[in-house]
């Protein structure tokens, strides 16, 4: 079992706290290293980790929680915005970055998860058809074929335990007048007639 699978067997609790610690770690570092070094690329582990496990809802807040954490961590560190627009547009930036990534995720999860409905419906209806190949071996006389055991079968018999087709059985006008004469000038008159 690879790790994509494990965690997706996983609750979304149990993503999110996963997440959350993830989230703190970074933030932490962030801090740690100071505001020079930049770490926001880091953010996007959670981001991706939730918005991929859990939903597009969950990637949009760890969006907001990592803007507002690199806001704080940088203001601790000790940067300092000289106007408070720098700090908004800073904020944003981070914000807007991030939640475009959360949503190309989750978006990104949703048509992977369509696909492999898809494939999982294909091989489905794969499995159901029976379908008849190659060469029959079929009497010229009287139309019977032999299996692959070597025993020969009705036309109706073996077509049917090879695939998915019903017989009913009717009598076509060539046979009908070899077999039934009598009626068959019967519905011919009747044909004539107009009936």
């Amino acid at each position: 079992m690879n790790i994509k699978e494990y965690l997706s067997r996983k609750s979304k609790a149990f993503i999110i706290i996963i997440a959350m610690a993830v989230l703190c770690l970074v933030g932490l570092m962030d801090y740690v290293t100071g505001y020079d070094f930049g770490f926001s690329l880091f953010y996007l582990l959670p981001i991706i980790f939730v918005s991929w496990f859990v939903n597009r809802k969950a990637g949009m807040l760890f969006s907001l929680m990592s803007s507002l954490i690199i806001f704080v961590a940088d203001y601790f560190a000790g940067k300092t915005f000289i106007p408070s627009v720098v700090e908004l547009w800073d904020f944003s930036i981070h914000l807007g970055f991030f939640t475009i990534i959360a949503f190309l995720i989750a978006q990104l999860k949703s048509e992977f998860d369509e696909h492999m409905r898809l494939i999982v419906e294909l091989k489905d209806s794969l499995n159901e058809i029976k379908m008849l190949s190659g060469m029959l071996p079929i009497c010229a006389s009287c139309k019977k074929i032999r299996d692959d055991k070597g025993y020969w079968n009705q036309i109706e018999t073996y077509i049917s335990k090879h695939s998915e087709v019903q017989f009913s059985h009717s009598v076509c006008p060539d046979c009908m007048e070899k077999l039934y004469p009598e009626i068959y000038k019967k519905i011919k008159e009747k044909e004539k007639n107009g009936q």
